[in-house]
Formats: structure tokens, sequence, C-alpha cells
């Protein structure tokens, strides 16, 4: 498991950007896929990519990213699948 402060460098391969992953620590990734569940146990997609932009992806010089940006460049599928792999260690 990473720990909190862990960072690790990705580069998409759909838009050529780098980013910068920052674990937010066990306690915050916990709430955050909690927080991203409705009162079925369902997972709020929106809600989850909304805490990875703010908490955990960041361009390479530390700026952080949202929809707008990868509405601009594209690979959103691609970096977020990476960021939640890295966050939960899945896979």
């Amino acid at each position: 498991m990473a720990k909190k402060g862990e960072q690790k460098t990705f580069e998409s391969k759909k838009n050529g950007n780098k980013y910068l992953f920052q674990h937010p620590g066990l306690r915050e990734s916990i709430k955050m896929r909690d927080k991203s569940k409705n009162e079925h146990g369902v997972q709020q997609s929106e809600t989850l990519y909304e805490d990875m932009m703010e908490h955990v992806i960041f361009l390479e010089g530390g700026e952080k990213v949202d929809f707008d940006h990868f509405e601009e460049v594209g690979g959103f599928s691609e970096v977020m699948s990476a960021a939640i792999k890295f966050t939960f260690q899945e896979g």
C-alpha cells in the first residue's frame, strides 16, 4: 500500500501530458471511496472523480486538473484508471 504523500509520475499515452499522483493516505482514500457511494452502496463516479482531481491527480508542475482540462486534452478514462489503481492499490 502506498503511504500518505507517496508520489508517482504517470504519462498519458492518449494526450502526452505528464501527471503527478500523490497518495492522500489510507484514511482519506477510505473517506473518498465511502463518500462516492449512495445510500444503496452504489458508487457514484462523478463524486469519486472530483475527489481524485482534488486530492490525487496533478499536472507535473503541481497544478490541479479538472473536468475542463480533460475536455480540452482528452485521456480522462486512462488517467482516472491509473490514479484509482494507484490510490486504492487495485490490480
